[in-house]
């Protein structure tokens, strides 16, 4: 376990550099970003105090500081904190931001409690396949009725399986089908990468939390790394992006995509 820990934190302490950069100048990216803080911003309110998981370089905790929510941003990678650091500094957010080099295992040392929600984006939760300690933690650190909403990869994206079927390679197009997790690049490092569908990812938390919603997130608009077919044919991402936005919370879309949200309760 302490050999893998070491190992993710490697690899996102080595992309932290670069890790805005390539963020901001994928336009699928940004789209998808854009929905979760709808969602977000839907769920919680100005004075609410969140825990942000696998927070990297803090893009989603200045977005919600800025609008009046505070966030307590946790990170395996303290490259990536350093960089949130810098941006705390910048944007004059001491007192709305807060954060901690913490793996997900290491939630519980936190010393604050009492949190409105629990946020995670972009499939960060996908870097483990064991929930039965961090379910626990963060049920502990939630208030009554706090809510968890994660953005997590999905097992099932169409895009991907057809994309490479066509590549005939059948091996990439089913990748996400093992249980065993693949080990994905990361800026030249290795990262075990677990695929769920949203409801096995329920089932994780079943003992504390109950499922609220499930939104697609990407069922229609291509992958992010498929970049090139945005940029040849932006008109029609833009339309697909549209009609994912019009269908994310209906089934059976909801289940697809390349990443789902969910959005659980604290049940009591």
């Amino acid at each position: 376990m302490i050999d893998f820990l070491q190992k993710t934190k490697e690899a996102f302490d080595n992309t932290a550099a670069g890790f805005d950069e390539d963020d901001f100048k994928n336009p699928v990216l940004q789209w998808m970003r854009s929905v979760v803080y709808g969602i977000y911003l839907d769920n919680f309110r100005k004075g609410n105090r969140l825990l942000e998981l696998n927070s990297g370089t803090g893009i989603d905790a200045v977005f919600l500081a800025k609008n009046g929510i505070k966030v307590y941003a946790t990170d395996i990678s303290p490259k990536m904190l350093e960089i949130l650091e810098a941006k705390i500094q910048s944007n004059g957010l001491k007192s709305e931001i807060k954060y901690a080099v913490k793996s997900f295992d290491e939630i519980r040392e936190i010393q604050e409690d009492n949190f409105d929600g629990v946020i995670s984006n972009f499939g960060g939760l996908n870097c483990i396949n064991d929930f039965s300690k961090l379910s626990k933690d963060l049920y502990a650190k939630l208030k009554p009725g706090g809510k968890i909403i994660a953005a997590v990869i999905n097992k099932y994206c169409l895009w991907e399986i057809f994309f490479y079927l066509l590549k005939l390679k059948p091996k990439t197009a089913f990748r996400r089908l093992g249980k065993k997790g693949i080990d994905a690049n990361l800026n030249g490092g290795k990262v075990r990468t677990f695929y769920f569908t949203p409801k096995q990812f329920a089932r994780f938390f079943k003992g504390g939390f109950k499922t609220e919603k499930i939104y697609s997130h990407g069922c229609f608009t291509p992958p992010p790394y498929l970049t090139g077919f945005y940029k040849g044919l932006k008109l029609i991402t833009k339309i697909l992006m549209k009609i994912d936005e019009l269908t994310k919370g209906l089934f059976p879309f909801n289940r697809l995509g390349d990443h789902f949200i969910i959005i659980m309760n604290k049940s009591h």
